[in-house]
């Protein structure tokens, strides 16, 4: 509140300098008029120029009686370095004047110097068949000033523009603050609590991924047994092929000797029916085992598949909290450097302004005792 009424302060004492400036420039005439030995003379100027700046002063003579002849001289003088210094000094003769003619207007032009700062001094002379002396004039003309009093009030209209926008960001910044100190309450409690459910689920994580490191080696286990179960299987069905070849060859026999002497067929017969009883028998145990690792394998897999479900769930909810985590800790941050510094510009403007003082003089009254007591 206090910086608040700084501010209203200032922008009154800106408007009050702006309406003493607008009025002092209203007040501003260009052309100085000098009247005396029946001429009237009327000088006109520039109001303002900077310096190293080429300028023109138009001159007008009108007679106001008749006249044989006219000397004028004007001299110019700059501020240079805290000196006058003449710049121009350019005589105006002429001859005979009729009563109300005026001469063309002439233009002297001036070449201010690169150090000039301040008002132009001007002396004009006038002498006619009308005058015994020398008259003189002497007036201030053109202000030389590296910022005219046009462009200082035009970056004072800039200056009040801003400082108008400035206000009112300063209200909209306020409002703004509030809102966010209303926000920042509400966000510190939930922060609370997430802060809360966080340990919370940063213990679950930590009992999650114990009970992941269980069924990894679960699953590390089951995938060795599963490879020695490969290999048996690989194994057995190299056996059954070399069992079925030498079926194959045996019924190949059997073939080629079906027109042999019976009983040589018979006992051919006999030993390939032994042999065939064999390989039933091998192929029966090799079905047998063939089933079980399969079975095994179903068994592995889907294992597998569960133990991979698990672990990216679990992925996906660690990855969850730390992200929360995160953006809870960025939010927390920001807050607390917008009120550290509050304080810190609450602190200095307190201590800008100033506390009020009490002045407490101390006399010593002393009395005459009564002589008698």
């Amino acid at each position: 509140m206090q910086a608040k009424k700084l501010v209203c302060f200032f922008s009154v004492l800106l408007l009050l300098f702006s309406g003493l400036m607008c009025s002092a420039g209203a007040a501003a005439d260009p052309t100085a008029t000098f009247s005396g030995g029946g001429v009237t003379v009327d000088l006109q100027y520039p109001e303002e120029a900077h310096p190293n700046t080429t300028i023109t002063h138009d001159v007008t003579i009108t007679a106001n009686t008749e006249l044989a002849s006219i000397n004028i001289g004007i001299s110019i003088y700059a501020p240079v370095n805290s000196t006058l210094q003449l710049i121009k000094s350019p005589p105006i003769s002429w001859g005979t004047l009729h009563e109300n003619q005026s001469l063309p207007t002439s233009e002297i032009p001036i070449l201010l110097p690169e150090q000039t700062n301040g008002t132009l001094y001007c002396v004009m002379t006038v002498q006619t068949d009308q005058t015994t002396e020398t008259l003189s004039y002497k007036f201030y003309t053109t202000q030389v000033r590296e910022m005219t009093y046009s462009e200082l009030l035009e970056n004072y209209n800039v200056l009040n523009n801003t400082y108008n926008q400035l206000l009112a960001d300063y209200d909209t910044l306020d409002d703004t603050y509030n809102g966010l100190w209303s926000s920042y309450v509400a966000l510190n409690s939930s922060f609370n609590e997430l802060f809360a459910d966080f340990n919370s689920l940063n213990e679950t994580y930590y009992q999650s991924l114990a009970d992941y490191d269980a069924l990894n080696n679960t699953y590390n286990n089951l995938q060795a047994s599963y490879g020695a179960l490969n290999s048996s299987y690989n194994d057995l069905t190299a056996d059954y092929d070399t069992l079925n070849k030498n079926y194959n060859d045996l019924e190949a026999k059997y073939t080629s000797y079906k027109y042999t002497s019976y009983d040589s067929l018979l006992a051919n017969y006999n030993g390939l029916q032994s042999d065939f009883d064999l390989l039933n028998s091998t192929h029966y145990s090799l079905d047998a085992n063939y089933t079980t690792l399969q079975t095994a394998w179903d068994t592995l897999n889907e294992t597998y598949t569960e133990l991979e479900t698990t672990l990216n769930n679990m992925q996906r909810s660690a990855s969850d909290s730390e992200n929360a985590l995160n953006v809870d800790k960025v939010v927390m941050v920001i807050f607390i450097v917008a009120l550290v510094c509050l304080i810190v510009f609450i602190v200095y403007v307190k201590r800008k302004t100033k506390e009020p003082y009490v002045v407490i003089r101390k006399e010593t009254v002393s009395m005459k005792q009564d002589e008698k007591s």
